[in-house]
């Protein structure tokens, strides 16, 4: 990765996190921002006591490793500046919004027309296309408007209280992970064609990509998901301890069974009210009652140990002071302290992953503003530029009919339930050979879940839930428990690129299936095996489940109503934040192997990848300041910043002013221009302080107002509003139809259904190209012949034996 260039233009979280990652890694990354800053240095947190003047938390963390030119790209001397890196760039990846885009100079054909090979990626909040490509956003109406905050806070929250927002800036980190996955694709595919990309990439599109399961909901039951929606099974939620709050899950029924026998096998537990899943779901207000009656005899740290102790899920409710002293991320060497000119010695989130090969790294501080101003002319001078597909006079116009970045890589796919899926699914969407291995002895849990087509018989390929999480992908049957099986993945796995697992520790080695042996038969191997706790550490046996990773990281502890319980963030983020970050591992380790290095080993721990996401609350902690508390959609400094309700049956809206001439605007468009000079309004300092009468001014008039009426009223004005939309809505919106958002692919059990597609798109490649999920067993004979030269005789001796279905 270091020989990989990267320009970030522009500002703003996604393109910071997204060229963070790759410059963690490795890679050259030029920053170019606009004279007074990128606006993540004013965003805070800051130490107390100390100037603003690049002390951001936010910068400290998001600009690591990074070089900072300060120019207006607006002037022709910026925009020759742009053009004379950009031509020595791999990537360029920006999140101007489309207006900005052509007088800063992003102009992707005359650019490319210098640099053929460029990549450039362009995050907006709604894309470069479609009826709300020029409406103003934040992170507020993202998460509200990408469906994320219709489920938050989930487990039956009263409906008396609005949709909230998880505590951070989630929609825009999370799409900068997602960006990054797909830049990095693109650059690979431009190393091998010569021919780069211009990737247009929605942030609300990756907001509705990690639905999952919630929007597959809607289209295969007709039911739709929300924060009044019950769990899925029992237990799973928050309950009250001696000292603070544990969540607990059991999802099959031997975890609790074994949570009973922990308990001391209680009378109460033995009703047969309580021995199917189906029964503790139909009586979980019961239950959860009689379970708090024994939480609360412990403290919680204790408890969660105890209950992982005998393979039951758990996770306490940590704050980032717990987090400080916690044994296992202290044994893993998890926080990094770096030295920041302007706040002394910080302590960073370190690596979202482990790796064989040692990629990552913090080699520098975040930048001064404009630091690399006099030294233009060095930059992005290391190692090979950008390939030229053709040397001749003249280049043959560039035919990509069919290819995707990802074309020829081969993924063997041993993982299941979201996390592995999700990463294996966006490799597969960019190209590559997914073959997923499974079998019927011990189905995939999202095969068994309860989402299946309401118009059909539950079976294994009728889950919505599986069908979402694994489009793309081919589907063979192998028994793991059968040596002969494992043969015939180890045969595979010397013919694959990446071998990808979120087994517990130590499952893989005993299976034949370790890291050594694998990368012994194919030293090219990139190995990537995603747990909750990773591979090392005292803790590294427990049990995780992607609910469990919240409260693990203190974003539960931040999240939900004011001066309220913490709440459960509404989707199983860990396994979709898990999946990202091993996506991005492994791209950056097929980037680094291309350019003469060695297969990679990856150790993702859902855990710290989750730390490294929501950075605010650490640095918060970091920088010596009070723990956030839940302030449901509210904002630590910026007022107005919350939902109100609209007119019509739970109707909301989410409604922000960051900027003084965003509030300007608010006042004007609800015709009370003389809020502005309102002293308890003037400034952002005193919004917040008045915050409260802010909030029922704003109420009152958004109360009779249908909730598209008030968004369309103040996106005229350009101030951020979006209305929290449901599965079912987001279905039917124009904009995301006219994007083609959603995918449609024939399957051979449940016909033609809508599913969540990518949230990037391709300007010069396809768009759409892939599979249904495969039905269980689908491609086994096809891969085995084609793969092994196995032919139907072994094959029927090997299914006689049960090693294959």
């Amino acid at each position: 990765m270091h020989t990989l260039r990267v320009l970030e233009v522009g500002g703003g979280i996604p393109a910071a996190m997204a060229a963070k990652l790759m410059a963690d890694l490795g890679a050259q990354v030029v920053k170019i921002e606009p004279p007074e800053g990128d606006p993540i240095r004013r965003a805070g947190p800051f130490r107390p006591g100390r100037p603003p003047a690049d002390a951001s938390g936010t910068h400290l963390y998001l600009d690591t490793n990074k070089r900072s030119l300060a120019l207006d790209l607006t002037t022709p001397d910026g925009q020759a500046t742009l053009r004379e890196l950009a031509g020595r760039s791999h990537l360029l990846v920006h999140g101007l919004p489309p207006r900005q885009m052509a007088a800063c100079g992003l102009d992707y054909a005359a650019l490319s027309a210098d640099n053929p090979a460029l990549v450039m990626l362009s995050i907006t909040p709604f894309g470069l296309t479609g009826p709300y490509k020029d409406y103003a956003a934040n992170d507020l109406t993202l998460i509200h408007g990408g469906g994320w905050g219709w489920l938050c806070p989930g487990k039956s929250a009263p409906i008396e209280l609005p949709p909230i927002k998880p505590f951070g800036q989630h929609a825009l980190t999370q799409a900068g992970l997602h960006a990054a996955v797909a830049g990095l694709a693109a650059v690979y595919g431009a190393a091998r064609t010569g021919e780069g990309e211009h990737l247009d990439f929605s942030v609300q599109e990756a907001v509705t990509f990690l639905l999952g399961r919630h929007f597959a909901q809607y289209t295969f039951t007709g039911r739709t998901d929300s924060r009044l929606t019950p769990p899925a099974y029992e237990p799973m939620s928050f309950y009250p301890c001696k000292d603070g709050s544990i969540f607990l899950i059991c999802p099959e029924q031997p975890q609790f069974d074994r949570l009973v026998a922990l308990m001391g096998n209680p009378e109460w537990a033995m009703d047969p009210k309580y021995a199917t899943r189906d029964g503790r779901q139909d009586h979980g207000h019961e239950l959860k009652q009689r379970l708090s009656e024994w939480t609360r005899q412990w403290e919680a740290e204790p408890l969660y140990h105890a209950c992982q102790g005998v393979r039951v899920g758990a996770a306490p409710v940590f704050t980032q002071q717990q987090l400080e002293h916690d044994e296992h991320l202290a044994a893993r060497e998890f926080f990094v302290a770096q030295h920041h000119p302007p706040v002394g010695d910080v302590r960073l989130p370190g690596a979202p992953y482990r790796l064989k090969q040692p990629l990552w790294s913090l080699r520098r501080p975040a930048p001064a503003l404009g630091e690399a101003n006099g030294v233009v002319s060095t930059l992005f001078t290391e190692g090979p530029g950008p390939r030229v597909a053709d040397q001749g006079a003249a280049r043959a116009p560039f035919d990509a009919q069919g290819v995707l970045p990802l074309a020829g890589v081969r993924v063997l796919d041993l993982s299941w339930v979201w996390a592995g899926p999700h990463c294996t699914m966006m490799l597969g969407l960019l190209g590559a050979e997914v073959i997923k291995v499974e079998s019927s002895n011990r189905l995939d849990l999202t095969r068994r879940s309860h989402l299946f087509a309401a118009d059909l018989p539950p079976g294994p390929n009728t889950c919505g839930y599986f069908n979402q999480v694994n489009q793309g992908k081919l589907g063979i049957g192998v028994d793991l428990s059968n040596p002969e099986g494992v043969a015939l993945v180890q045969r595979l796995a010397e013919q694959s690129d990446v071998m990808i697992s979120n087994f517990g520790t130590g499952v893989l080695e005993r299976l034949g299936l370790g890291t050594e042996e694998m990368q012994r038969r194919n030293p090219r191997l990139i190995c990537a095996m995603i747990s909750a706790f990773g591979q090392t550490g005292p803790c590294k046996r427990y049990m995780g489940y992607g609910p469990l990773i919240s409260p693990l990281a203190g974003l539960s502890a931040a999240t939900g109503y004011e001066d309220g319980e913490p709440q459960d963030v509404g989707l199983a983020y860990g396994d979709p934040n898990g999946g990202v970050y091993t996506a991005v591992a492994i791209l950056s380790a097929l980037v680094g192997r291309d350019n003469g290095g060695a297969g990679q080993v990856i150790d993702l721990s859902m855990w710290e990848a989750m730390l490294c996401t929501a950075f605010e609350g650490w640095m918060n902690h970091a920088l010596g300041n009070a723990p956030y508390h839940p302030m449901a959609n509210r904002h630590p400094y910026l007022a107005p910043h919350s939902l109100y309700r609209c007119a019509g049956h739970d109707a909301w809206v989410a409604i922000a002013a960051e900027t003084q001439a965003q509030w300007r605007a608010l006042c004007d468009a609800i015709g009370r221009p003389e809020l502005a000079g309102d002293a308890r309004f003037v400034d952002a300092a005193a919004r917040k302080t008045h915050e409260d009468a802010l909030d029922a001014i704003l109420a009152e008039w958004c109360a009779p107002r249908d909730k598209w009426e008030v968004t369309r009223l103040l996106q005229v004005a350009a101030v951020p509003a979006f209305p929290s939309l449901d599965s079912h809505e987001l279905h039917d919106d124009p904009h995301l139809q006219a994007r083609g958002c959603f995918t449609r692919w024939p399957h051979a059990e449940v016909g033609t259904r809508t599913l969540m597609g990518v949230p990037w798109r391709f300007t010069r490649r396809p768009n759409g190209l892939g599979k249904a999920a495969p039905v269980l067993g689908e491609d086994t004979d096809a891969v085995l012949e084609r793969l092994l030269g196995l032919g139907a005789e072994e094959r029927a001796a090997l299914r006689a034996r049960g090693a294959i279905e």
